[in-house]
């Protein structure tokens, strides 16, 4: 082999090498190019669900705290209807025992005990809730009437 035969073998070789480099810059660089589309599409999706999340945070922060407040609010109504029951329940005890008293212990002593506590519980209520207030004024004068009808003092009952 000659020189030139050999100089035009190593130019074969050196361009088939340049050649496939070429190829493979040119699959890089086509590649990059998709990863860049891809990498802008995904900015795009994430960019756009941001957004959405954006929105969404900042509709569902004024109910979580609307329903904050109205929890808090049932909260407070239910102990205020515990409460009002409670005092109903006081209002209601000379009319809900009258007749157990004015029947006296005779044959239902633990109902007429039973009587008997719940007005004390009543008297006790009126006296710690509104010691001057028109319900002592008025309850008073009738628990006193209606146990002096049966002759029972009302410290035997409780």
């Amino acid at each position: 082999m000659t020189a030139t035969d050999e100089t035009y073998l190593w130019r074969e070789k050196i361009e088939e090498k340049l050649k496939r480099d070429q190829d493979l810059l040119t699959f890089v660089s086509d590649s990059l190019k998709r990863s860049d589309q891809l990498t802008e599409g995904m900015v795009s999706i994430l960019s756009s669900l941001e957004g959405r999340l954006e929105h969404l945070e900042n509709s569902v922060i004024p109910m979580h705290d609307s329903t904050q407040n109205l929890l808090q609010l049932k909260g407070t109504t239910q102990k205020t209807l515990f409460y009002l029951d409670d005092a109903i329940s006081h209002y209601q005890a000379v009319r809900d025992t009258d007749k157990v008293i004015i029947q006296g212990p005779t044959g239902r002593l633990s109902d007429y005990l039973a009587c008997v506590h719940r007005l004390k519980k009543a008297e006790e209520y009126f006296q710690q809730e509104d010691p001057d207030g028109p319900e002592l004024n008025i309850y008073d004068p009738l628990l006193m009437s209606l146990l002096k009808s049966t002759s029972i003092s009302v410290d035997e009952g409780g």
